[in-house]
């Protein structure tokens, strides 16, 4: 008789074709749940980008006697504010994005308008944003100690 070492070409054949089949399987539910995530990333985009406007005016409301100096008129140009901070907030329509300074905060901004409200003798932020047909009112108290 004799020994049977090894693996034959039959059974190799069997093992690759397995693996072969494993490997389409794994690949075609990959792609499905990476295409589904890409989806639904782009749907809700909108969402950090009010967060990220959200963070940056939060910041502003808590720096110590922060006050508005000026907020221009709305006009298809630009819509600014100015704060005592130094730091100044533009909407500038033609790009569609929102600046702090010159570093952009926020894009795919349709809409942005700023405004001051006074309530018990305190500073209010009022802005109203419209992004992806998605418009949020925000407003901001001024620390004014």
């Amino acid at each position: 008789m004799k020994s049977e070492k090894g693996i034959t070409l039959i059974s190799l054949i069997i093992y690759v074709i397995a693996m072969l089949i494993t490997v389409t399987i794994i690949t075609v539910v990959t792609s499905y749940f990476y295409k589904n995530v890409d989806v639904t990333s782009e749907k809700y985009t909108y969402f950090s980008e009010f967060t990220r406007i959200s963070s940056y005016l939060s910041e502003e409301a808590n720096i110590p006697k922060n006050k508005i100096l000026e907020i221009s008129p709305e006009s298809d140009h630009q819509v600014y504010m100015a704060l005592s901070s130094g730091n100044q907030y533009t909407y500038i329509p033609a790009n569609q994005a929102i600046y702090q300074n010159n570093v952009k905060i926020a894009s795919g901004v349709e809409q942005c308008s700023f405004s001051e409200d006074l309530q018990n003798g305190k500073s209010i932020i009022k802005i109203t944003v419209t992004i992806q047909g998605k418009t949020r009112n925000m407003k901001y108290i001024l620390n004014n100690w």
